[in-house]
């Protein structure tokens, strides 16, 4: 019995985590909040999305969905940020000054870019949409800014 249970507790998160960031209407920015984490989307028409969450509690979690694939915080491989044309490695890694730097480089880029690309380490390119991202992402350090980095926390 105690194995059906420690299999149905593994099994409601799995299933919990991928509903968690299945949200989003394809071609926009969207936001959600949920059991205290407060959630950003981009979706382009294909279904690939990056996701944002941020918990006052935890550190910022980024990952890029492509081709079925995880990427990221939650995924296998790394990916790249490309925000019109410049390029931010691994943005979601926010351990260190430079990874802390790059996170909020990328985040208010990513409120104004016009051209908003993920490179996998595998070498997928996935265009994603601005459209909206300017009114969904909060200014970092603002009352609205929900987002903390490893060093913050």
């Amino acid at each position: 019995m105690k194995g059906l249970t420690r299999a149905l507790v593994f099994g409601t998160a799995a299933l919990l985590s991928t509903s968690a960031i299945a949200f989003g209407e394809k071609g926009q920015w969207s936001s959600g909040w949920g059991q205290g984490t407060t959630e950003y989307a981009a979706v382009n028409q294909r279904g690939d999305r990056l996701y944002i969450a941020c918990n006052p509690y935890e550190p910022v979690k980024m990952t890029l969905t492509a081709g079925g694939r995880d990427y990221g915080s939650y995924g296998d491989g790394d990916f790249s940020l490309v925000l019109d044309g410049n390029e931010i490695q691994t943005p979601y890694e926010t351990n260190s000054r430079v990874g802390e730097n790059n996170f909020f480089y990328a985040w208010e880029h990513l409120r104004k870019s016009h051209s908003i690309v993920a490179v996998t380490s595998d070498g997928q390119q996935v265009a994603l949409p601005s459209q909206g991202s300017f009114n969904v992402l909060p200014e970092a350090f603002t009352p609205e800014y929900p987002c903390r980095t490893s060093l913050q926390i």
